[in-house]
Order: structure tokens, then sequence, then C-alpha cells
């Protein structure tokens, strides 16, 4: 038997007590039985039935625990790189309050939640950078993820294809001996962008990596401010940011992935975390441990019927 609590001062002190009042009581009857010349040898039964509810008491409240089960816990793990659009065009509105802002408060509350997975980020306008790289650390990755900001990258435009193709290489091309099972989710609106090559869809579905297209913005669209002034084009026209939704589409189809949605009416965030926890992860740590459960409930249960026994039992206590 084990003890979920250690004999401490609070039993000290009630075991004291116990011990005091019981000893005082039984001094004073005992003085009481000599003055009537009698005995109170019946005082015995009653002192041996209070010691043990006393003990049964005091059992229960260590807390023991006994009939120990082993269980086999496994933690199963992902790589996942985040591919985050910083074009111009995430600075649209028609998301609350931006649609790039939208996405790192989405993104921050996903990566909170996938603590058994290493995690990365991959940046992009017309050109794709490693932003973060794969790591456990859920604190810098929070840190990197609030720095996320549309000048953060030198070029303008969105080439989604050449950030797609660099998370495939970092994933593929490290040296990983137990195989995880490999993700890219995307976050774009899509525009402004030509159709990936075949060879990009190809690898992606050989090598078993799960894709997912989050489309964050809407298809009427916005426009999009800059320095507080709408954002005109070479012919002096409004510039609407809308989303394209038929391209992601496309490559959600092309890679036997998942297409989601992220806007102000549709929010498929909990839909892709459930999708991506039930994905077939790689074993990455296994162990047995032993489950113990506190039984103190079995010793209050016999404690309070031998005090419910002790009310209804009467004995006398002086023979006369």
């Amino acid at each position: 038997m084990n003890w979920n609590y250690p004999f401490g001062t609070t039993e000290y002190f009630f075991v004291f007590l116990f011990i005091f009042l019981y000893t005082a009581y039984i001094i004073r009857t005992v003085r009481v039985a000599r003055q009537l010349q009698t005995t109170a040898r019946t005082l015995i039964i009653k002192l041996f039935l209070r010691s043990i509810t006393f003990s049964l008491l005091i059992v229960s409240l260590l807390g023991p625990s006994f009939g120990e089960a082993e269980r086999d816990i496994k933690a199963k793990g992902k790589d996942i790189f985040l591919v985050v659009d910083l074009s111009k065009s995430m600075d649209a509105a028609d998301v609350t309050p931006s649609r790039l802002e939208k996405v790192k408060y989405e993104i921050n509350r996903f990566v909170q939640n996938e603590v058994a997975n290493r995690i990365g980020i991959i940046i992009f306008s017309n050109d794709a950078f490693i932003h973060v790289p794969l790591t456990y650390d859920r604190a810098a990755l929070e840190l990197f993820i609030q720095s996320l900001q549309t000048d953060l990258l030198p070029t303008s435009g969105t080439n989604v294809c050449s950030a797609i193709e660099l998370a495939f290489n970092k994933l593929t091309g490290a040296n990983d001996p137990t195989g995880r099972s490999k993700m890219v989710v995307l976050f774009s609106d899509g525009e402004n962008n030509s159709g990936c090559s075949s060879t990009l869809y190809n690898n992606l579905r050989r090598f078993g990596i799960g894709f997912y297209a989050v489309a964050v913005g809407t298809k009427v669209g916005i426009s999009i401010q800059q320095d507080g002034k709408p954002l005109m084009d070479n012919n002096d026209k409004l510039v609407i940011s809308q989303l394209d939704e038929s391209f992601l589409q496309t490559m959600a189809s092309a890679t036997r992935g998942t297409y989601y949605e992220l806007n102000n009416s549709k929010n498929e965030m909990s839909k892709l975390t459930n999708d991506i926890d039930v994905a077939e992860g790689t074993l990455v740590d296994s162990r047995t441990i032993t489950v113990v459960s506190n039984k103190y409930y079995y010793f209050l249960g016999a404690a309070l019927i031998l005090i419910l026994l002790d009310i209804l039992i009467t004995i006398g206590t002086f023979r006369l």
C-alpha cells in the first residue's frame, strides 16, 4: 500500500488530541467507578471500537492507494511548416482587423495546441524565406508570430509556389531517422498567382506530405490602404484585393489536401486543428507509467459504519 500524503503535523495533532481526551475520560470514569465501589470493565469495549474508528479516519486522511495498474503512454509527433503570405494584400481589412492580424491570432492559438509537434514558419511574398526553423519552443514561435508584418520582406508580390517548394525541400531534406509525418499549412489570399508546376504537386503526394490550404479573405474584397490612402495602380485605378479561392482549391485538390476558409463569417481553424490532430503521426516517445488511485473512501466508509454502531449500541459503563 502507498500513501498520497505524508504523516505530518495535522495527523500528529489529532492522534495526540485523541489520546489526551480519551485518557482524561478513562481516568474520570475509573474515579467515578471507585466512588461507587464498582468496576468499569466494559469501558474497554468502547475504547477498542473507537480506537479502530479513529485509526480508519487517520488512514483515509493519508490517502491510501493500492491495486496499482500499468499503462502505456505514447506520444506521436509531426513536423509542420506554417507558410504565411506577407504580400501587401494581406493588409486588407475585409477580415477584421486585417487578414494578416487574423492569421497571426489563429496561428498563435494553433501553436499552443500542438505541443507534441515540431512547428516551423516560412514567410513569402515574391520570394520565400525561413522565418522559424522546425522547433518545439512555443515561446520563440509566439515571439516570431507577433513580428509578422507585410513590410518584413524586401519585395512585393505573391509567389505561393516558391514557398511551398521551400517547405517541401526543408521537410524532405532533413536527416530525420524517425521518419516523422510531415505537413504544410498555407495561409494566403491566393491573389496574383500563376499555377504551380505539376512536379511540385506530384512530389507532395509521392512523399506523403499533408497539404492544408487556408483561404484568408473574401471574394468581394476590399481596397488596400497605403500610407493612410487607398492604393492605386499604374492607371490610377483603385486596387481591390479579392480572395482567389479557385487557385487555393486547385492546390488542395492537386495535392490531395484540404481547403479551409478564414474570414469574418466562417472560421474553419478548429476543423484544421482537428484534422491535423487525427492525422497519423510518428511515434516519438513511449513509456509505461504506474497509475494509482486514492482509495480513502473504503476506510472512511468503514469508519462511518463503526461510528453508527457506536451510537446505536448501548453498553453499560458501570457494573452495579
